[in-house]
């Protein structure tokens, strides 16, 4: 049977790191410098970096974060560590999906925390995580908001491989997000992901194979009415279902999904609607996500 090109690719990157793993760890830290927010902190070890930073809306600072192996496997160790400080504005990407490929038996780790300071906001948008069947993985994200900051942030995970009709039929991801504001935890959630879970049932993920959450940190109870309205007056798709829930100071939005697009689609209209909230202006898609 001929492989496709992700089969090459995953073979390529399993083959690179047959011998090792990748150990990666990246730390930046915004400030605001008067005029606008800079990247004043950035230090990083492994395959982990940030392109330059960009301006295509003022004085918020834009960053992609890079990781070059393109996918990660059993073994690979990435930390990521983000602070935004007293009254920055920053926004973090990716230019690409983030493949988590099928473990030969060893553990991948993803650990995040991103902490916003007082009067600050970070919009942390990465493209969808992909886990090939198979993938076992582990990933911690710990977020420490301010009361009188701004968060916007998701999660979206792709499972198999549903464009070629590829089941997440093995493998276990282990998944963790806590949130907390004014040093009180909000919010601590789990996805346990395993062949079981995908199955029918309302305490699953329905057999849907693209699950995401976002979480909103400021003015959130407004804009969880704000949202209700909007997503009552639309055409619902019918390979999405979607909740939108106010806990204690954060918005909660999660979706489950057919298809990563429609997924995303919903998620940046909502965040899009957020960030107009806000700031009283519709801001443009980040052009990679474009690209």
């Amino acid at each position: 049977m001929a492989q496709t090109l992700s089969d090459v690719y995953e073979s390529n990157v399993l083959n690179t790191q047959s011998h090792g793993r990748w150990e990666a760890e990246l730390r930046l830290g915004y400030q605001h410098n008067g005029t606008r927010t800079v990247l004043r902190d950035c230090l990083h070890r492994g395959p982990l970096a940030v392109q330059r930073a960009l301006y295509p809306e003022g004085g918020v600072c834009h960053s992609h974060l890079l990781h070059p192996p393109g996918g990660v496997v059993g073994g690979d160790s990435l930390n990521v560590f983000v602070e935004a400080k007293d009254g920055a504005e920053a926004l973090i990407t990716t230019p690409g999906a983030t493949r988590f490929y099928r473990s030969d038996g060893r553990v991948a780790t993803l650990n995040q925390s991103l902490k916003v300071g007082e009067d600050s906001r970070l919009e942390w948008l990465p493209l969808e995580n992909i886990a090939f069947p198979n993938a076992h993985l582990v990933t911690r994200t710990d977020i420490q908001i301010s009361s009188h900051a701004r968060f916007a942030g998701w999660e979206i995970w792709t499972l198999g491989q549903p464009v070629s009709n590829q089941a997440f039929d093995k493998g276990v991801i282990d998944g963790m997000t806590t949130i907390s504001i004014d040093d009180k935890l909000v919010l601590c959630e789990r996805l346990r992901v395993n062949p079981a879970t995908l199955q029918h049932s309302a305490a699953a993920l329905r057999g849907y194979p693209v699950v995401g959450s976002m979480f909103v940190c400021g003015d959130a109870e407004a804009l969880s009415e704000l949202l209700k309205s909007w997503w009552a007056e639309q055409d619902k798709p019918k390979e999405l279902e979607l909740g939108i829930t106010y806990i204690d100071g954060l918005l909660a939005v999660r979706a489950l999904a057919s298809n990563t697009e429609t997924l995303f689609h919903i998620l940046t209209e909502c965040w899009l609607r957020i960030r107009k909230h806000w700031t009283g202006a519709t801001p443009d898609v980040p052009r990679i996500w474009r690209t």
